[in-house]
């Protein structure tokens, strides 16, 4: 059974927390003038410590430094509104999350199940991340519309456990899809050869509907020098701390894409109902298949389909060679959202919500899924 230690949280917190099976809770609640000083006692062996709001933010950044300087394998959880700067400061003192202190029992159940020690194992009884690479080989058919609103579905059933990485190195607009100004993109990631996972963290944006983005470059110089081995570096790093990471990547086949494939769970190829993209599609695909580069979970999600080009569904999946995984219908409401910073999921009647969710059902079927360095080559 594993030890949940709770550190001035609201009672209605510790309540949800202490209603969840399996684990041992145990309160420590501290008033406002906590010493920074205060560790958890040797016997408890806490896996998870969550920190309210019964300190200031200042003590429990400073608290959380002095205790993983001594227990750098606790998992630190600042239960405070995860807004971007609260999020960034967290990630530099060293919790591993910032929760919302309204945070259901459900999310709170899959924070700690994820977090927490397997005493029958010895290991860390979590969910395997899945690293989803959304790639096309043609661009200006949905990508990166279809990777910002994926990373909006997923976090939906997972807040504050999906991140966003924009490794479109030439072109990338993840940034202004959704509205953001960062203060920092790749670049600074790639920026070291020394750079970690939790150096990482600080650079990330965060989004209003619960996921964190790492937003892309300004231009194409800016990264003219990145390697394959920064960019597999930087996509292990984000999955080893969040259930779901999502990669937009750039048209084609460029370094980018290849590197993040070799750490890819999942790949969404985006294609539209028109001969050309389709080809280009296959063709895309069976040099993936060629290389070793399909990761089994493999979905394809046929955009902007309108029975007036002609083509059916069955016909692209001809053409492919893979089953349709979902169809979105041509609409004028996703550009339109797209053009004003909004999420399309999150507009009312969006025809692009319903095939997302049937996308995130496929992605999320299965719950240890392994990384697939080398993938089978497709039949």
């Amino acid at each position: 059974m594993s030890t949940v230690l709770l550190v001035a949280v609201d009672p209605a917190f510790g309540e949800r927390v202490s209603s969840l099976p399996g684990h041992r809770v145990v309160s420590a609640d501290r008033q406002a003038d906590l010493s920074p000083s205060d560790e958890p006692r040797s016997d408890l062996h806490p896996d998870v410590v969550f920190v309210g709001s019964g300190v200031s933010e200042e003590r429990a950044l400073t608290y959380a430094r002095n205790v993983l300087a001594d227990w750098p394998d606790l998992v630190m959880v600042l239960v405070a509104p995860p807004t971007r700067g609260v999020a960034r400061r967290a990630a530099k003192a060293g919790f591993a999350h910032v929760i919302d202190p309204a945070t259901d029992a459900a999310d709170l159940a899959r924070l700690v199940d994820g977090e927490t020690r397997d005493p029958e194992q010895g290991t860390v009884a979590s969910v395997a991340p899945r690293v989803v690479v959304v790639a096309s080989p043609k661009g200006g058919v949905g990508k990166t519309t279809t990777a910002v609103n994926l990373t909006a579905v997923l976090a939906a059933a997972a807040p504050w456990e999906v991140v966003l990485i924009d490794l479109d190195l030439q072109f990338g607009d993840v940034a202004s899809m959704l509205d953001l100004r960062p203060e920092h993109t790749v670049v600074d990631a790639f920026a070291s050869e020394g750079v970690d996972s939790m150096y990482v963290r600080t650079l990330l944006s965060t989004h209003a509907e619960g996921f964190y983005v790492l937003c892309g470059a300004t231009g194409p110089a800016d990264c003219a020098d990145v390697t394959g081995d920064q960019i597999r570096k930087l996509v292990s790093q984000l999955s080893a701390s969040f259930r779901y990471v999502v990669v937009d990547t750039s048209a084609g086949l460029l370094e980018e894409t290849l590197s993040s494939l070799e750490e890819a769970s999942d790949v969404v190829m985006v294609t539209a109902l028109d001969v050309a993209t389709l080809r280009s599609a296959r063709k895309a695909l069976d040099v993936l298949g060629d290389l070793g580069l399909l990761p089994s979970g493999r979905h394809v999600l046929l955009n902007r389909a309108d029975r007036r080009a002609g083509l059916s569904v069955r016909d692209a999946e001809r053409m492919l060679g893979l089953p349709i995984t979902t169809v979105v219908p041509m609409s004028d409401r996703i550009a339109l959202a797209a053009n004003h910073g909004q999420l399309a999921v999150g507009t009312k009647r969006n025809p692009l919500r319903k095939p997302l969710q049937v996308l995130t059902a496929e992605i999320t079927e299965s719950r240890t899924v392994h990384h697939t360095h080398r993938g089978e080559k497709l039949s």
